[in-house]
């Protein structure tokens, strides 16, 4: 008796927090439609990521299924859905998703229709009847089976094969959507990889790796008819101006990421349920509870990395306007002080460099807070167009959370990219927001022209090739311990960062091998007023198992954190090793194993595989051969090593031998200017530098080619 008046308790609770379906009865139209566009790509067939987000959406009730248990029905279900979901899935060359009953062809692009499982009262008691003292969490956990079992993803539709990165794509399943489940409100969630501005998003592994530009995204969306509650990014790094700016027009909600995302997304069971309970809802109320949610999703799986570098926001596309007309200004003055007053234009850029950067470095989006909230943008800017940038950013991100390590994360980045190549900034041109800032670009990059139209809304600059005041102009000399030194004769406050990058001339292969990248040491000469910039620690390199490793650098946060990425391989697939610095009392944190970054796609590893799952195997440590990069690198291999629960990474004196220090120097606007390599050998003891391979002065400016 107890347990039955506990159910009876849970169901009328439920009931009473849930407004019921009767008063809907009488609509014939949905509160909402759902349409889930999945490119499944790599995600989904070299890791079940895609098939998994599926599986999640598979457990979901609806409010009906109370009212039916409540009645005793069994099959019974409402002629009309609060909420309908409608999938289409395509773009990955193998799928996952037969334990869900579908069939996901590879030759076919296919749309499915999930209808919730029906739960009859008859099934909750006999559930009470088998377990003593059971509470109403427990009473749902326990009959997920059977939700799981009875639900239904049935497939309604197939199309020809065609690139899910295509606009067309999208837009004929939007309208196909809109039509067969009309809605009150309609929200799109797109699923795949993303890459940030310059690139954009879903990644189709079926058409060589197609993807969809932002300007694309823009017609997908326009080309549909279809007015968007809200559109969820759940992908990597969409969470910036310009894609908000793109879809503004079609939608009134933007749910997305200024960093990468794990690779199983977003928390799609327990935002969906909460839609399926409340579909009253609007975007708003939606993206919150996907932000909340997916941060306790992570925090429960106690999920490392992904849980301390997790950023979600709440986007309102209906403040976006005034947001990119003051970003557009604050260009215009950056714009009049690049060519007017190049002192100062140094702590504009510093304003920038000083803001916090997503995606590892790679995909150039950083947060547009840190730079309003920045001590010299108060003091550079006219008051009200500080106050107008602070204000708009405000009513823009209407709610963001993050984890510890992206705790000064604003919700909204844009790309700051001035050493882009010609393709990315033509597509990057077709969707910021900001001639100005498309003016700036053209000038500081010798390899690109800004289109024609750009010049008619901003005046065209002098390019920086041209401008001795932001020219750095060095001389070559050595250290008294014999490595190479170089001193900054001038143009020292345009000079942003000095890293250098150490590599190994392996005897045996005769292959010049990369250790990683290091920040460069200095010293200053206040009498002189010169600065010299030389090694830092040569003589000791990371290594892991006691043996030396390539080690990368590969981003440092605004608190000083870093993360590191150390290249090996496990069971023939190639990996990052990702450990962070966050205390150096104490030894690194290794987070696992990471798929890294494609030069080709942009794309970005989603998945970080932990130790413990690969505990046992064999791996060998890999050194990038010299000479080769990209999806072309060629690797030397270490001996093979036990790969155990845990790993010990210390640091051990460099073997002696040759080796090759490349000095690399940025200027104010990040631009890497290579001042060349100097040979060295280190016999254990002392450094000694070949004299020929390292000599004279040299004007650090970037030059077109020919």
């Amino acid at each position: 008796m107890k347990r039955f008046l506990l159910l009876m308790a849970l169901l009328l609770s439920l009931a009473a927090v849930f407004p019921g379906h009767a008063e809907q009865a009488e609509e014939a139209i949905s509160e909402w439609t759902v349409m889930f566009y999945f490119c499944g790509s790599d995600l989904e067939s070299g890791h079940s990521y895609a098939t998994g987000n599926l599986e999640e959406i598979s457990y979901c009730l609806t409010y009906d299924t109370i009212t039916s248990a409540m009645q005793g029905k069994k099959d019974a279900a409402p002629e009309t859905e609060d909420v309908n979901v409608v999938i289409e899935t395509g773009g990955s060359k193998k799928w996952h998703a037969e334990t869900l009953g579908m069939e996901v062809k590879t030759d076919r692009l296919q749309r499915w229709h999930f209808r919730p499982a029906l739960v009859t009262l008859e099934n909750v008691m006999k559930k009470l009847t088998q377990v003593e003292g059971l509470n109403s969490r427990e009473l749902l956990e326990g009959l997920s089976e059977e939700i799981h079992d009875h639900a239904k993803i049935e497939l309604e539709q197939e199309v020809p094969l065609a690139s899910m990165a295509a606009p067309e794509t999208l837009t004929d399943f939007i309208r196909w959507s809109a039509e067969a489940y009309p809605a009150k409100k309609y929200a799109l969630v797109l699923w795949d990889h993303g890459t940030g501005a310059r690139n954009g998003l879903l990644i189709d592994e079926l058409y060589d790796g197609d993807t969809m530009r932002l300007d694309e995204l823009k017609n997908a969306l326009a080309d549909s008819g279809v007015h968007f509650e809200a559109v969820l990014f759940d992908a990597c790094l969409m969470a910036n101006l310009e894609t908000a700016c793109a879809i503004d027009d079609h939608a009134d909600w933007m749910i997305a990421s200024e960093e990468l995302v794990a690779g199983k997304g977003t928390a799609m069971y327990s935002w969906l349920q909460q839609l399926y309970f409340t579909p009253q809802m609007n975007g708003s109320r939606l993206g919150r509870w996907i932000c909340d949610m997916t941060q306790e999703k992570y925090a429960a799986e106690n999920a490392g990395q992904a849980e301390d570098t997790l950023t979600w926001s709440v986007i309102d596309l209906s403040k976006i306007d005034r947001l990119a007309d003051g970003f557009d200004r604050f260009f215009a003055t950056c714009n009049n002080i690049y060519i007017h007053d190049p002192d100062y234009m140094v702590d504009f850029c510093q304003i920038m460099n000083d803001s916090f950067e997503f995606g590892l470095g790679d995909a150039n989006m950083i947060d547009l807070s840190r730079i309003l909230y920045h001590p010299f943008s108060v003091m550079g800017l006219e008051k009200s167009l500080y106050t107008e940038l602070v204000d708009a950013l405000a009513e823009a991100v209407v709610y963001n959370t993050h984890g510890p390590n992206r705790a000064s994360a604003g919700g909204l980045s844009f790309c700051y990219t001035p050493k882009g190549t010609e393709d990315e900034l033509n597509a990057y041109a077709r969707v910021c927001p900001s001639s100005h800032y498309l003016a700036l670009l053209d000038a500081i990059n010798p390899e690109w022209q800004a289109p024609a139209w750009v010049f008619e809304k901003a005046e065209k600059l002098p390019e920086i090739v041209d401008l001795q005041s932001y020219q750095i102009r060095v001389k070559k000399g050595f250290h008294t311990d014999g490595s190479p030194t170089f001193t900054v004769v001038a143009g020292f406050p345009c000079l942003w960062d000095v890293s250098v990058d150490v590599s190994w001339l392996n005897p045996a292969s005769g292959n010049i091998v990369r250790l990683g990248r290091t920040k460069a040491g200095y010293e200053l000469n206040v009498e002189a007023q010169q600065v010299t910039y030389g090694l830092a620690n040569f003589t000791t390199w990371p290594t892991l198992e006691g043996v030396h490793c390539a080690a990368e650098l590969a981003s440092e946060s605004y608190m000083g954190a870093l993360l590191y990425n150390i290249p090996l391989m496990v069971g023939g697939e190639n990996y990052m090793l990702r450990c962070g610095v966050e205390d150096f009392d104490r030894p690194p944190i290794v987070y696992g194993f990471w798929e890294g970054y494609n030069t080709d796609n942009g794309a970005f590893g989603r998945n970080v595989i932990p130790i413990s799952k690969m505990a046992g195997q064999d791996f060998t440590l890999l050194y990038p051969i010299d000479g080769t990069e990209g999806d072309n690198t060629r690797y030397e291999l270490s001996k093979p090593m036990t790969l155990f629960r845990s790993l010990e990474i210390s640091s051990a004196p460099l073997k002696a031998g040759t080796y090759y220090l490349d000095f690399v120097v940025q200027d104010i606007f990040l631009r890497p200017l290579p001042l060349g390599r100097a040979e060295v050998s280190w016999d254990g003891k002392q450094i000694v530098t070949k004299k020929s391979t390292w000599d004279g002065e040299a004007v650090l400016t970037v030059a077109k080619e020919n």
